[in-house]
Protein backbone atom coordinates (compact mmCIF):
# COMPACT_ATOMS: atom_id res chain seq x y z
CA UNK A 1 0.00 0.00 0.00
CA UNK A 2 1.18 3.62 0.00
CA UNK A 3 2.05 5.61 2.39
CA UNK A 4 -1.48 7.74 2.58
CA UNK A 5 -3.24 4.24 2.09
CA UNK A 6 -1.45 3.26 5.32
CA UNK A 7 -2.28 6.61 7.05
CA UNK A 8 -5.95 6.68 6.22
CA UNK A 9 -6.69 3.37 7.40
CA UNK A 10 -4.54 4.00 10.78
CA UNK A 11 -6.34 7.11 11.03
CA UNK A 12 -9.66 5.53 10.78
CA UNK A 13 -9.34 2.59 12.47
CA UNK A 14 -11.06 2.51 16.16
CA UNK A 15 -8.68 2.62 18.98
CA UNK A 16 -8.18 -1.12 20.74
CA UNK A 17 -7.90 0.20 24.56
CA UNK A 18 -6.79 -3.69 25.26
CA UNK A 19 -3.54 -2.78 23.32
CA UNK A 20 -3.23 0.62 24.22
CA UNK A 21 -3.27 -0.14 27.92
CA UNK A 22 -0.71 -3.27 27.29
CA UNK A 23 1.96 -1.01 25.38
CA UNK A 24 1.04 2.14 27.90
CA UNK A 25 2.18 -0.17 30.42
CA UNK A 26 5.58 -1.82 29.22
CA UNK A 27 6.66 1.16 27.54
CA UNK A 28 5.62 2.71 31.18
CA UNK A 29 3.74 6.32 29.57
CA UNK A 30 0.23 7.05 28.49
CA UNK A 31 -0.17 6.90 24.51
CA UNK A 32 -3.14 8.32 22.21
CA UNK A 33 -3.36 9.96 19.05
CA UNK A 34 -1.57 8.69 16.30
CA UNK A 35 0.71 6.15 18.10
CA UNK A 36 -2.64 4.34 19.90
CA UNK A 37 -4.50 4.31 16.84
CA UNK A 38 -1.04 2.02 14.59
CA UNK A 39 -0.94 -0.40 17.96
CA UNK A 40 -4.96 -1.20 17.65
CA UNK A 41 -4.73 -1.20 13.43
CA UNK A 42 -1.15 -3.41 13.21
CA UNK A 43 -3.01 -6.85 13.24
CA UNK A 44 -0.37 -7.92 10.75
CA UNK A 45 2.82 -5.90 9.06
CA UNK A 46 1.82 -4.16 6.39
CA UNK A 47 4.33 -3.19 3.35
CA UNK A 48 4.32 0.39 3.06
CA UNK A 49 5.46 1.37 -0.79
CA UNK A 50 8.58 -0.76 -1.08
CA UNK A 51 10.91 1.24 1.45
CA UNK A 52 8.90 0.86 4.95
CA UNK A 53 7.73 -1.79 6.16
CA UNK A 54 4.81 -1.15 9.59
CA UNK A 55 5.90 -3.66 12.58
CA UNK A 56 2.73 -6.01 13.67
CA UNK A 57 1.08 -5.23 17.14
CA UNK A 58 3.07 -8.62 18.50
CA UNK A 59 6.53 -7.06 17.00
CA UNK A 60 6.14 -3.45 18.75
CA UNK A 61 5.16 -5.81 21.82
CA UNK A 62 8.24 -7.52 21.58
CA UNK A 63 10.86 -4.79 19.67
CA UNK A 64 13.38 -4.97 22.80
CA UNK A 65 13.86 -8.41 22.76
CA UNK A 66 13.88 -8.46 18.97
CA UNK A 67 16.21 -5.87 18.14
CA UNK A 68 18.14 -6.36 22.10
CA UNK A 69 17.67 -2.64 22.40
CA UNK A 70 16.15 -1.36 25.46
CA UNK A 71 13.11 1.04 23.59
CA UNK A 72 11.78 2.18 27.09
CA UNK A 73 15.09 3.03 28.44
CA UNK A 74 15.62 4.75 25.62
CA UNK A 75 11.95 6.44 25.78
CA UNK A 76 10.94 5.41 22.21
CA UNK A 77 8.63 2.84 20.56
CA UNK A 78 9.75 1.05 17.40
CA UNK A 79 6.51 1.04 14.92
CA UNK A 80 7.92 0.55 11.32
CA UNK A 81 11.15 -0.83 9.51
CA UNK A 82 12.58 1.41 7.30
CA UNK A 83 14.74 -0.86 6.27
CA UNK A 84 18.79 -0.12 6.08
CA UNK A 85 19.13 -0.66 9.79
CA UNK A 86 16.88 1.69 10.82
CA UNK A 87 13.37 2.34 12.52
CA UNK A 88 11.02 4.93 12.85
CA UNK A 89 10.01 5.47 15.89
CA UNK A 90 7.51 6.95 18.49
CA UNK A 91 9.72 9.49 20.81
CA UNK A 92 7.76 9.64 24.06
CA UNK A 93 8.56 12.31 25.96
CA UNK A 94 8.76 14.99 22.90
CA UNK A 95 5.76 13.61 21.02
CA UNK A 96 7.90 13.40 18.14
CA UNK A 97 8.91 11.10 15.58
CA UNK A 98 12.07 10.05 14.52
CA UNK A 99 14.37 7.20 12.87
CA UNK A 100 16.36 5.31 14.90
CA UNK A 101 19.89 3.52 13.56
CA UNK A 102 20.33 0.02 14.89
CA UNK A 103 23.61 0.34 14.16
CA UNK A 104 24.72 3.62 14.91
CA UNK A 105 22.35 3.50 18.51
CA UNK A 106 20.85 7.39 17.43
CA UNK A 107 17.98 9.55 17.00
CA UNK A 108 17.65 11.53 14.29
CA UNK A 109 15.26 13.30 11.30
CA UNK A 110 12.78 14.00 14.38
CA UNK A 111 9.59 15.37 12.60
CA UNK A 112 6.21 16.73 14.23
CA UNK A 113 4.16 14.12 12.22
CA UNK A 114 4.35 10.33 11.20
CA UNK A 115 3.16 12.18 7.84
CA UNK A 116 6.47 14.20 7.46
CA UNK A 117 8.73 11.11 8.70
CA UNK A 118 7.33 8.81 5.82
Amino acid sequence: MTKQEYLDRVKQYPENAERVKLISDIYGTEINGIIAKIVSFSDNADFIDEERRAFSFKEILNASKEYEKDFKALGIIPVIDAYDNELIVYIIAEKTWAKYSLSDEVIFKKRDSLEKLL
